[in-house]
């Protein structure tokens, strides 16, 4: 199931849904939240390796940032 399933039927959404990357290499770690008073656990990128794509087209990602905006370097596109 997906993450976006499983918000919709917890009927809580903490993230957006686009962009949405594909990378053949990224190092995943586990976050701890809570939601509603329920404890969840969900994959997050911890750091990207080797190709990441953006609509078919190599991009570069950030892992983090302080706007959706600024997720992927300008300055590959």
């Amino acid at each position: 199931m997906s993450l976006k399933t499983e918000q919709f039927l917890d009927d809580s959404f903490f993230t957006e849904s686009e962009p949405r990357l594909y990378a053949t290499g990224a190092y995943l770690v586990p976050m701890r939240i809570k939601m509603n008073g329920k404890e969840r656990f969900v994959w997050i990128v911890d750091e990207f390796k080797d190709d990441t794509y953006l609509d078919g087209e190599l991009c570069a990602p950030f892992v983090y940032s302080n706007d959706l905006s600024n997720m992927i370097d300008d300055d590959n596109e």
